[in-house]
């Protein structure tokens, strides 16, 4: 029989397996006495095992088996599970994930087990003591990319009687958003149409064709929306393995798991999730010693909490180390002539704790492998504008952190407020808007040199839209002045514009060269009757 046909199904299902392990192991660490982990983590590699052997890939039959064995023994009570265990096992599973990738890609000599499995076989908890396996550093783990085929029909592993699903492919429901996204703004030009030239006659069925197109974009939506758990699943491993590393005890608990997404949105938000959780572990926590010293508990803890919240989802990253000083902070900002010495001063908390998101930005002596790379909170801060979300940071001396992402459920279709501002017509997502406010000439003063309004007991700087983008200033001026209120790296800000235009469901397109380098603006539409609308970033702007 020729089993090359069921190559992708191997490789999906040893992917599955393969997630599946290095949560149970992380999870088993935890709690060394949980019988039922025990029992599944041996199911897991049993099955990896058993499917190897059905495809005939020999390396992987061999060391998942010798898994299993070491597994038994440990379900046999011959030693406890230990953190040594756990390194051995998790390094497995390391070189199951490479000997898959090889396989999948077809490139490339497969890595030698021998010399690991020899070290499964001869495990014995007094020889881990003395040669500890090194911990693999989560770099050197082979990415995971999510996949959009989160449920196949698994046979000939796996058979069920209660329904059948199919793959499909990614690029295809990429065109099935982007012709719904058509659609809809081909309906807007047809209502424009109507309401130019034609009577009522239409208004039923442009009623009822809209009516579709939501069902139809719902469909498609919920095709490529997956749960967190497929971005969550790497990181109580990479929590685990960086703690191990610097010798620290620290915990992760995610909360929300089931909460979905667009994959688009769990691709682009996984790297900045675990630069943040590579910071909390690196410069957020202390050690076990400096803890206790503290009156701490000796492990620290990482929660990481996901929210649905009408048409957004909340993921909060909050640890209980030995947080941020915002005068330090701003310190460093002056050092580095961020800001005169005047402006620390005038800063607010808030407002001084987002200077860690400012480029090149850190208030570390010294670079560390885990997280000093490069790569900054500027970067995650402009991952998550991208995205038309927005980021808040809290922080106590000596209590921790908290980071909290507010995310769209998905960013190809949105909803949008539409403006007038010179020549152009410009959208914000609804999702960063926190308010519209018409406001009287009399209600603008003037505050350190700069207008602002007052809101709710706050006094909001005044910013106008055509001077930030260089738009010529309306004629005369009115008695109203229409604002948006917005957030902007901490604090909110009014956005002066020349008339509000309402709200429209938009389809969101990429902009090409030389606009796309601009990066207040995050893409573009055409509307009804043939404008071109910029969808703008209003942190980035400020």
């Amino acid at each position: 029989m020729d089993m090359s046909v069921y190559r992708d199904l191997f490789i999906t299902e040893a992917r599955n397996h393969l997630s599946a392990l290095n949560e149970l192991i992380v999870q088993l660490e935890g709690n060394v006495s949980d019988r039922a982990a025990i029992n599944e983590i041996f199911r897991h590699a049993h099955s990896l095992k058993g499917m190897a052997a059905t495809m005939q890939f020999d390396t992987i039959t061999n060391l998942a088996h010798k898994m299993e064995d070491l597994l038994g023994r440990l379900r046999n009570d011959e030693f406890p599970f230990s953190p040594q265990l756990a390194d051995l096992l998790l390094e497995g599973c390391d070189l199951l994930s490479s000997l898959v990738s090889t396989i999948e890609t077809g490139q490339g000599q497969q890595p030698d087990a021998d010399g690991l499995i020899q070290r499964l076989v001869s495990y014995t908890p007094d020889a881990a003591k003395d040669a500890l396996p090194s911990v693999t550093s989560p770099d050197d783990t082979p990415s995971e990319s999510i996949a959009a085929e989160s449920s196949q029909s698994p046979y000939p592993f796996r058979q069920t009687d209660t329904f059948k699903s199919i793959r499909i492919k990614t690029d295809t429901l990429d065109r099935l958003v982007n012709i719904t996204g058509e659609l809809i703004t081909t309906r807007h030009r047809l209502t424009d149409h109507a309401r130019r030239f034609a009577g009522p006659e239409l208004d039923e069925p442009l009623h009822q064709l809209s009516g579709l197109l939501r069902e139809l974009r719902d469909e498609v939506f919920q095709a490529r929306m997956l749960p967190f758990s497929f971005a969550a699943e790497r990181f109580p491993r990479l929590v685990r393995d960086l703690a191990r590393k610097q010798d620290k005890e620290v915990s992760l608990q995610i909360e929300g798991k089931e909460i979905e997404l667009d994959r688009g949105i769990l691709e682009e938000i996984t790297e900045p999730l675990v630069h943040i959780l590579r910071n909390a572990v690196d410069h957020g926590m202390e050690t076990p010693d400096v803890r206790v010293a503290a009156g701490k508990s000796y492990n620290g803890v990482i929660s990481m909490t996901v929210v649905r919240e009408k048409d957004h989802v909340a993921i909060t990253v909050a640890d209980d180390g030995r947080g941020m000083d915002p005068a330090r902070i701003t310190q460093k900002a002056v050092e580095k002539g961020l800001l005169t010495p005047v402006q620390a001063y005038n800063l607010s908390r808030q407002a001084a704790l987002m200077l860690v998101c400012s480029p090149g930005f850190s208030t570390v002596d010294e670079i560390s492998d885990i997280s000093g790379r490069g790569v900054g909170m500027d970067v995650v801060r402009t991952a998550i504008h991208f995205l038309g979300g927005s980021l808040a940071i809290e922080s106590e001396t000596g209590r921790g952190s908290r980071f909290t992402l507010r995310l769209p459920i998905t960013v190809s279709i949105i909803h949008a407020l539409l403006v007038e501002c010179g020549m152009l017509t410009l959208a914000f997502p609804i999702n960063t808007v926190a308010r519209t406010i018409e406001l009287s000439r009399s209600d603008v003063f003037e505050e350190a040199g700069h207008k602002a309004f007052a809101l709710d007991g706050r006094h909001i700087p005044l910013k106008s839209l055509n001077r930030l983008l260089h738009q010529a200033m309306p004629m005369g001026a009115g008695a109203i002045v229409p604002v948006v209120v917005s957030e902007a790296s901490g604090s909110m800000v009014g956005l002066v514009t020349d008339r509000f235009l309402g709200q429209e469901e938009i389809f969101v397109k990429p902009l090409g060269l030389p606009l796309s380098r601009m990066k207040s603006l995050t893409g573009g539409t055409i509307t009804g009757d043939g404008r071109i609308v910029f969808v703008v970033d209003a942190s980035t702007l400020v």
